[in-house]
């Protein structure tokens, strides 16, 4: 299998968001992660779209959860019906479906994070199936037009139940189109690229090449982790390693070796051969890093696409970092 491919350029650029008024250097690029046949391969949206809005949040509340930049009607800008994502300076994110004139609904509780008037915000639009496969299954799954979709190429999507929605392309020559496994158009379904998404092929042909393009993230990304296996993209799609990742300050560690496979949180990252290197966390106060389940170092351990956490405990906050180059821009 070949090795993730990537080219990261720093290209100046006007941003066209609703309240930027300034130009800055917008590191853009893309990313190529070879899908390899009779194999499931865990990918993830390691680059994002440009901002549509960004500003200065005026005013927050909760219940209801909402904020408010006055200076843009959302109502105009946004496209009904699409989602978008919330960034706040430090990380927290959130999906956004609704929201009526300068004013946008979260689906959770921020003011916690935002001094009204200071907190700056960035508003992009949420990657769709359609938005990464294309319209026309743009980089050749496998759609052999048969009425049980488990016999094409498919796409395991998290969400919101912990679970996957599965989504194939559809081609008879009279229907065409991306659907989830009940039968249900599929082509708006979300795709956040903050999730990790597993891309199951038949045993057909050569690998294909699974390409993402778009400007590079350079905050760090807070989310919450689910108890039990949480599917995660790595949002940086070059030089993030467990050791700069910031993990070990938002998971459960291992203090002993007791602990280590029975309590201590578990990061899991497929390799080139589709097999998983699992990694945890232990400080005994003499001994500090990131080891494997072969007790080697596993601080070098590269998370440059989709990758897993085993959350041992209930649910909880996660910071994952981004490589500190990446905030120069």
């Amino acid at each position: 299998m070949k090795p993730i491919q990537s080219a990261i350029i720093a290209a100046a650029a006007l941003i066209g968001s609703a309240s930027a008024q300034t130009a800055t250097t917008v590191p853009v690029g893309y990313v190529t992660k070879p899908l390899a046949p009779n194999k499931y391969t865990l990918v993830s949206v390691t680059m994002q779209n440009p901002a549509v809005a960004s500003g200065v949040i005026d005013a927050e509340s909760a219940a209801p959860n909402a904020v408010t930049d006055t200076e843009v009607n959302f109502t105009t800008l946004l496209t009904a019906g699409a989602t978008y994502i919330l960034e706040l300076p430090d990380g927290q994110v959130q999906e956004i479906t609704s929201w009526s004139g300068s004013v946008l609904t979260t689906p959770d509780d921020i003011t916690a994070f935002i001094t009204p008037s200071t907190t700056t915000y960035k508003l992009r639009k949420a990657s769709t199936v359609t938005d990464i496969f294309g319209a026309n299954n743009k980089f050749g799954l496998l759609s052999d037009g048969d009425e049980d979709p488990y016999n094409n190429d498919l796409i395991y999507i998290p969400n919101a139940e912990n679970s996957f929605d599965t989504v194939y392309y559809f081609d008879n020559e009279e229907t065409t189109g991306w659907f989830d496994v009940a039968g249900d158009p599929a082509d708006d379904r979300v795709i956040a690229y903050g999730d990790g998404i597993f891309v199951q092929r038949q045993n057909q042909g050569a690998s294909i090449d699974f390409v993402i393009s778009g400007e590079l993230k350079t905050k760090p990304t807070n989310g919450t982790l689910f108890s039990g296996y949480n599917f995660l993209g790595a949002v940086s799609p070059v030089g993030l390693t467990l050791a700069n990742s910031g993990l070990e300050d938002s998971l459960t560690i291992a203090t002993n070796e007791a602990e280590a496979a029975d309590t201590a949180d578990y990061v899991e990252q497929q390799l080139e051969d589709g097999t998983y290197r699992t990694a945890y966390y232990f400080n005994d106060g003499e001994t500090v890093g990131w080891f494997d389940l072969d007790g080697e170092t596993a601080d070098d351990l590269v998370l440059d696409t989709g990758y897993l956490i085993n959350n041992r405990g209930v649910p909880k906050q996660v910071s994952l970092a981004v490589p500190a180059a990446y905030l120069n821009y």
